[in-house]
Parts: C-alpha cells; structure tokens; sequence
C-alpha cells in the first residue's frame, strides 16, 4: 500500500483522478512519474503517481513491485491541490519529520526538499500514521 485517499469523499465527490498507462520499466506502487503517449516513466518534481490495488503474496510489502509492461493506475495528484492523502513506506524516504516538503527524485521516490518553490508541486508532511510507517500529506503547488 503506497498512496490512498484520505477521506471516502474524495472518491465520492472530487475530479475522477486516474488515468491508464503501461509501466516502460520494472518500478514499484506508489512510484512518481509522468505518462506520454499512455507510458508510465518514472520522474523527478512529478505530480503523478502509481495508485494500483494490491493483490497476491506481496500485497501489503514495504514494496510492492509493478513489472515493465504491466498496465497501471496513475492518479494525477495535481487535481487534489488543497487536500490531504496518505503515504505509505516506499516511495518515502527513511527520515521524515512533521513540516518536511517532499518532492519526487529520478527513480520515483520521494526525497525532502526543503529548498522547493512554493509554487512548485509538493506533499507537506502533517502527521504520521501508525509507528511511522505513513504520513498524511498536503497536496500543495497543484495546476490543475
């Protein structure tokens, strides 16, 4: 489990989200990146997400792996500017703290960047969830 809604009313009354791609390459759920032509690539400062339903032995992993090929969920988080969602294990970094700014890096994950543009696309960490194994994150920078 990577990424989920905060509230059902998310689902239930916001833009629908989601859009279908195909991953270019072996990645994981939660993995930020862009899609062109309907091809997931991971990317840096992303604003889009892998949002998949895990199933099988490794639902519920630290990781759970999405092969190249595989067609994919990609939630377009800029659509959710101003609202909360929940992050879980990858793609987080190991050290977070409550206020950190998180941005996507080349590989997918997300990496703190306190330098980041206000205007830029960000996830503002609000609270941990659990043992510190997710946070609740504000969408920030988000055009829609």
């Amino acid at each position: 489990m990577a990424i989920k809604f905060r509230t059902i009313g998310q689902i239930e009354h916001s833009v629908y989200p989601f859009e279908n791609a195909v991953a270019s390459v072996d990645t994981f759920n939660g993995a930020f990146g862009t899609v062109t032509s309907g091809a997931f690539t991971v990317a840096k400062s992303a604003s889009k997400a892998i949002m998949l339903v895990e199933v099988g032995d490794d639902a519920g992993m630290s990781k759970y792996a999405v092969a190249k090929n595989s067609q994919v969920r990609v939630i377009d988080l800029a659509k959710l500017d101003g609202q909360e969602i929940e992050v879980y294990d990858y793609p987080l970094p190991d050290k977070i703290e409550k206020g950190n700014k998180l941005v996507s890096q080349e590989d997918g994950s997300l990496k703190v960047d306190a330098g980041v543009s206000s205007t830029a696309f960000y996830l503002e960490v609000k609270e941990f969830i659990g043992n510190k194994d997710g946070v609740v994150v504000l969408v920030h920078g988000a055009t829609a």
